[in-house]
């Protein structure tokens, strides 16, 4: 009722005085000195919580107890997992010629009853291709317990001969593998340095002519321009630079009409446009008589 006199006594009336008591009214203002202190002690408590943790990462507690619980919750999902049948029970392989099962397994590292959903077929298939017949891989996840992969393997163009070691080619020129090269032996030889990225061009050019390149032995890459082919006979063929197919169909020509590779020659220079040069073999020149004809 106190507040409610106050409020409402008569405007001519006396205010009586009152008197504050401790503890009531408006707060008491501290002190300079007072208010250092205090910012003083929460300073040193905030000081001392921060080393506190410091002290617990240094001493590895923290660590420790995170990966204890990360490792046993691992553990416990993988249990989960497996107890749901979500394991590798089935890897089909299609595609598959050159390459053989063990190889794949080997780059998959995948094993019977492992989590599938461990399996990462983004990882598998950059391990496929670098088996060296693999060109393409798709890998497959299929729940709940199949693996599928599709692979496509490297076509092969020739043998490529560099630094006295043979090793065999796609058409890119990438090579594949240097391992049981003997049922390889049919396919062309190329040689020289960047033989392997031209090689391709060069063989679609030759086999242009069936019978002319059924000959053919092997080719050697001369100054990265041209090249020398040499036929199965010992007969070598120098290309010119320019217009090779052009001079390769002229020789495919004189071969059927004049039997040229029946003679004794040891090169057919192609190189000039208008004419072809022939050099005989050392026997067919030392047969010779003193007034340079044939005896």
């Amino acid at each position: 009722m106190r507040a409610l006199r106050q409020i409402f006594r008569p405007e001519n009336a006396k205010a009586a005085p009152t008197r504050r008591r401790a503890g009531r009214g408006r707060a008491q203002r501290w002190s300079p000195r007072r208010r250092q202190a205090a910012l003083l002690v929460v300073a040193i408590m905030i000081a001392g919580w921060g080393f506190g943790a410091w002290q617990l990462k240094q001493s590895g507690i923290v660590g420790r107890t995170i990966t204890t619980a990360s490792t046993e919750l691992t553990a416990w999902i993988e249990r989960q997992i497996v107890s749901a049948g979500l394991t590798v029970q089935h890897v089909f392989v299609t595609g598959r010629s050159e390459t053989s099962k063990r190889q794949v397994l080997a780059a998959m590292g995948v094993r019977n009853g492992q989590s599938i959903l461990d399996f990462e077929p983004a990882v598998v298939r950059r391990k496929l291709l670098q088996l060296g017949w693999v060109e393409t891989a798709r890998v497959e996840r299929r729940l709940p317990d199949t693996i599928v992969v599709h692979l496509s393997e490297r076509k092969v163009l020739a043998l490529w001969q560099h630094k006295g070691r043979q090793v065999l080619i796609d058409r890119s020129g990438k090579p594949i593998t240097r391992r049981n090269l003997a049922r390889f032996a049919h396919l062309p030889v190329v040689v020289g340095q960047d033989a392997p990225t031209a090689a391709a061009a060069l063989i679609d050019m030759l086999s242009q002519k069936p019978e002319l390149f059924a000959r053919v032995r092997a080719a050697v890459r001369i100054g990265s321009r041209r090249w020398d082919v040499r036929l199965k006979n010992g007969i070598k063929v120098h290309l010119p630079e320019a217009q090779p197919a052009d001079a390769w169909s002229r020789l495919a020509e004189l071969a059927a009409e004049h039997r040229i590779f029946e003679r004794d020659v040891a090169a057919i220079d192609l190189r000039l446009p208008d004419r072809l040069v022939l050099r005989l073999t050392p026997e067919a020149v030392a047969r010779k008589n003193k007034n340079g004809k044939e005896t």
